[in-house]
């Protein structure tokens, strides 16, 4: 069964090339391969018009002013394979990805489609510390109920057209979004181990704070995740009206509480020093709680700037609930 590559990139020059390389590598040779750009302006069209221009399969789509979901949807919509495989620059694929993902998918004829986990792949001291902050390892995920990321996916094209494709009124979180409406619909993913991929995490703190702000805003605008977001907000809240008192066995409470809260992300940094070596084991535990408390102050900021979108367009555009 014939079998296409999507992706749609926006000022990814210095990560294209590798995007590019990987995907013509695959012990699985893509049929058809459709990457677009959504409006880059530091080289990125000329950059992959380079380096796929002289493939047969390959196709590099101009689209300016297209968001990731718009974007997704005119590469899927150039290709003709009943198999579509969903991925974005930035990430390492292993030469067996695309495989792995066909034959996960092969095997269970009934599936929507497969999946591999993203997993991080620091490389310096901030990075190794994000990562633990903001990506589970392997074994702490329950493949049933992780939601596919676009950055390694597999779906059968019946049921993306099934499901409307992605939801080109939604900026952000629109690979959540698809995958709820998968699952509402009665489909279901199986997870591809060999299909895991790395992924670097943001290098700064403003463009981690950039990026919970905008999946925040995103589960805002489609309506999805509110009582985590709640949950949040109350933990927060009931946090600062703690340190109202002056009781010390109150301040203890607090810190015991917030100690229990970086358990899981404190739990990572071991492995994220082996995938890191030269990071600095004390920066690294160090960096964890300020990154965790940027990242839920992202969060809740977004959360609420998503919400007032969704009021102004009746919903999300599209009815998402």
């Amino acid at each position: 069964m014939k079998v296409a590559v999507c992706a749609t990139v926006r000022n990814e020059r210095a990560t294209v090339a590798s995007l590019a390389r990987q995907l013509l590598t695959q012990s699985r040779t893509p049929d058809e391969i459709v990457i677009v750009d959504g409006g880059s302006t530091d080289g990125t069209l000329a950059a992959l018009r380079e380096c796929l221009g002289s493939h047969p399969h390959a196709r590099v789509l101009a689209a300016p002013g297209a968001n990731i979901a718009q974007g997704r949807n005119r590469a899927i919509a150039a290709t003709t394979s009943e198999l579509i495989a969903v991925t974005d620059a930035g990430i390492e694929r292993g030469t067996g990805w695309l495989a792995a993902l066909l034959d996960a998918v092969n095997a269970d004829p009934n599936c929507a489609g497969a999946f591999g986990y993203i997993l991080a792949a620091p490389r310096t001291t901030f990075e190794a510390a994000l990562g633990a902050v903001a990506l589970p390892r392997a074994e702490e995920i329950d493949p049933a109920t992780y939601p596919p990321s676009s950055g390694s996916v597999l779906l059968r094209r019946t049921w993306l057209e099934h499901a409307g494709g992605y939801p080109p009124w939604l900026a952000y979180g629109e690979d959540l979004y698809l995958d709820r409406r998968i699952w509402e619909l009665g489909g279901r993913f199986v997870h591809a181990p060999a299909a895991d991929v790395g992924i670097r995490p943001r290098t700064a703190v403003t463009a981690f704070f950039r990026q919970y702000f905008n999946y925040a805003t995103g589960d805002g605008h489609a309506g999805m995740l509110g009582r985590r977001h709640i949950a949040r907000y109350a933990a927060y809240g009931a946090a600062a009206m703690a340190l109202q008192g002056r009781s010390v066995w109150r301040f203890l409470l607090l810190a015991g509480l917030g100690g229990l809260y970086l358990v899981r992300p404190w739990g990572r940094v071991p492995a994220m020093l082996r995938a890191a070596p030269r990071a600095n084991a004390l920066a690294v535990y160090g960096l964890v709680p300020v990154l965790r408390l940027v990242g839920d102050l992202a969060k809740m900021t977004g959360y609420p700037a998503g919400l007032a979108r969704r009021r102004r367009r009746g919903g999300g555009d599209g009815g998402a609930s």
